[in-house]
């Protein structure tokens, strides 16, 4: 059983390792010790996007000029070309590393993913994904002891599933890309800390020191020119001697998403034997936007000039834009869908032209703002959809007005959308309590109670039990999850965000598509097969089940690995007869639970993500034991 849940396969992309020259043998076999002050591509081991830029002297892990398209994703990684002694007779090794690298986004500023320092003990990538997987892993990896993985990301995406705390941030991974720790970039100077912007451009130093006989990890960073802070970003106790093999290869991966930025390496120095040496910084080339030099008399009146005829341009082209907004075009087939229509003007209104203050967060394929309709004054919630459709606007759309119709107190209403050229736009009622994640895990302001848990589920086994059987189409929605669960001003549990849904008629087989979701909570056999049923909404409910009865993420890489896969654990205590043991500890100090409630939604749990399809048990049947009307099934 408990091996069911470990066996999820994905098929995903296969890098080639190119190795480059071989570096030269070390004096000391027990130690490794090199200094790069420049690239030139020797003693390095490239994978796909990664090169050596020889007029520069400089290692690119990404280049936005490779692309093909400007879509495509990046991936590039870069390896010292012999491996480093990290043990001997058991014992492991001290390390001591620093480098120079520079993010650099588009003019847009606009830029992902992020770059890392990393050790492994493989040359090639091992099917790694680029976007917010950086290179390193992928999703049946991420989380897998046998990686022996530690990597230091700096990391300019915010990424939920991986509970990063913004889009700026370095964090610490051991075989998970959810971090054993993470700080927003900067550095200290005395007691005053500085926000550093990785994708600023401009030219970061960053060390990384591992105590071997106090296990502990210093990550420390400036801007290139300053002294090393006194005191380190990150300074963690960890115990690596589980993780580092014997052999290692160090070196770094950087990958890029939907938006795109390039990723340089100027300098590195590493060894096992006291600290980095020191590196030349005075001659790196330098990727920010900066000009220092003086400018002559006559480029400053020809930039003067330019300037001008720049500005009556925009004016002329702003006066153009607004006749044209003004008149905005609805296509004929539009029409159709017009009662659920909203016009870009009203949205940018009603979110004070999308401004940061009005962000609620990222749900499925883009960011979420709290807007007020100036029509109506209604509170709703807008998602922007950050894929830009080029083709198949008309079938999503459908869809979208499609799910307009539904009608359930358990879900949050879709009230509209809208279509800006290749953009699109939705329209939610807006949840003022939040999502359900945010009250159940970590360290909540405010616990909620086992009575409202309780009540939230049913609500939500209602709400899907309506979208799988109980409307005129089947909807199946992909994504269950506590983040998408939203609570009403009552606390009414509704399920939302149905950016990954898929309609399909009761008659007919779901199509094949590709594989959806959020870690954790997909089943073994969607990821096999890629077909999203009714099922496989069960599997995620039931996860869903267990972590509201746990308190706990469905997986925590910061739990030892007995604890770390939640469905897995609460397996182990069932067999042993200890199931209650699992119930969240937090609820002691708000009255405690009912025995038998919390009983019924463990085993319900299990039953629901049970790794076999046909031995999961349907909503309704679900939604009959939750309500009292039909006991746990024989033999639970």
């Amino acid at each position: 059983m408990l091996i069911r849940w470990r066996s999820l396969v994905l098929i995903t992309f296969t890098f080639l390792a190119l190795p480059l020259i071989p570096a030269q043998p070390v004096e000391d076999p027990r130690h490794t010790s090199f200094l790069f002050d420049g690239f030139n591509g020797t003693n390095l081991i490239l994978e796909t996007d990664a090169s050596v830029i020889g007029s520069k002297s400089v290692l690119a892990l990404t280049n936005r000029s490779h692309a093909n398209h400007s879509h495509e994703f990046l991936l590039g990684r870069a390896l010292y070309s012999i491996p480093v002694q990290m043990k001997s007779n058991e014992t492991i090794s001290s390390f001591s590393t620093t480098f120079v690298f520079s993010i650099v986004p588009p003019p847009s500023n606009a830029g992902g993913n992020g770059i890392a320092f990393f050790m492994t003990p493989h040359t090639s990538s091992m099917d790694a994904q680029p976007s917010q997987y950086l290179g390193l892993l992928n999703l049946t990896t991420n989380g897998q002891a046998y990686n022996h993985l530690f990597a230091v990301e700096f990391d300019t995406i915010m990424n939920v599933e991986f509970n990063d705390p913004d889009g700026n941030h370095v964090g610490v991974d051991v075989n998970n890309l959810v971090s054993v720790q993470t700080e927003t970039a900067g550095y200290w100077n005395g007691e005053e800390f500085h926000e550093l912007n990785l994708r600023s451009g401009r030219n970061i130093q960053a060390w990384i020191d591992y105590d071997h006989l106090q296990s502990r990890l210093d990550v420390t960073m400036t801007v290139v020119g300053l002294p090393r802070p006194q005191k380190p970003l990150i300074s963690l106790q960890i115990d690596l001697h589980n993780v580092l093999q014997e052999k290692m290869y160090v070196g770094f991966s950087a990958a890029t998403g939907l938006f795109m930025e390039d990723h340089y390496v100027l300098a590195w120095s590493f060894t096992t034997q006291g600290t980095a040496p020191p590196l030349d910084v005075s001659c790196l080339r330098s990727f920010a936007n900066m000009y220092t030099e003086p400018l002559s008399r006559g480029f400053t009146v020809g930039v003067t000039v330019a300037s001008l005829v720049l500005f009556l341009l925009a004016i002329a082209a702003a006066v153009f834009l607004k006749r044209v907004i003004k008149r905005e075009t609805i296509e004929e087939w539009e029409e159709e869908y017009w009662p659920h229509r909203f016009t870009y003007k009203e949205l940018s209104i009603a979110t004070s032209r999308f401004r940061d203050e009005n962000v609620l967060g990222y749900g499925g394929f883009g960011m979420v703002y709290k807007g007020v309709l100036p029509s109506s004054g209604q509170e709703v919630a807008v998602k922007c959809i950050t894929t830009e459709f080029t083709e198949g606007m008309k079938g999503f759309v459908a869809e979208i007005s499609s799910m307009g119709r539904l009608r359930h107190r358990n879900l949050v209403q879709l009230r509209g959308w809208c279509r800006r050229h290749t953009q699109l736009f939705i329209v939610y009622d807006y949840m003022p309590n939040g999502s359900l994640d945010k009250l159940i895990f970590g360290n909540p302001t405010t616990v909620l109670p086992w009575h409202r848990r309780y009540a939230i589920l049913k609500g939500v086994a209602a709400g899907l039990l309506y979208l799988h059987e109980q409307w005129e189409k089947r909807v199946v929605h992909r994504d269950i999850k506590s983040s998408n669960v939203l609570l009403d001003s009552e606390l009414n549990g509704r399920l939302g965000d149905f950016g990954l849904a898929r309609l399909y008629d009761h008659a007919e087989n779901p199509e094949t598509t590709h594989v959806v979701g959020t870690l954790g909570y997909i089943a073994p056999e969607l990821i096999q097969t890629g077909k999203a049923t009714p099922s496989s909404d069960v599997f995620s409910f039931g996860v869903l089940l267990l972590e509201v009865a746990c308190g706990r993420n469905p997986v925590d890489s910061l739990e030892d690995s007995e604890r770390m896969i939640l469905a897995e654990w609460a397996w182990e205590l069932y067999t042993e007869g200890r199931l209650l043991e699992a119930s969240d500890p937090k609820l002691a100090g708000k009255g405690g639970y009912d025995v038998g409630e919390m009983e019924k939604v463990l085993k319900l749990g299990l039953l629901c993500s049970h790794p076999e399809p046909e031995s999961r048990l349907g909503m309704r049947h679900v939604c009959q034991i939750l309500d009292g009307e039909a006991p746990i099934p024989y033999g639970w």
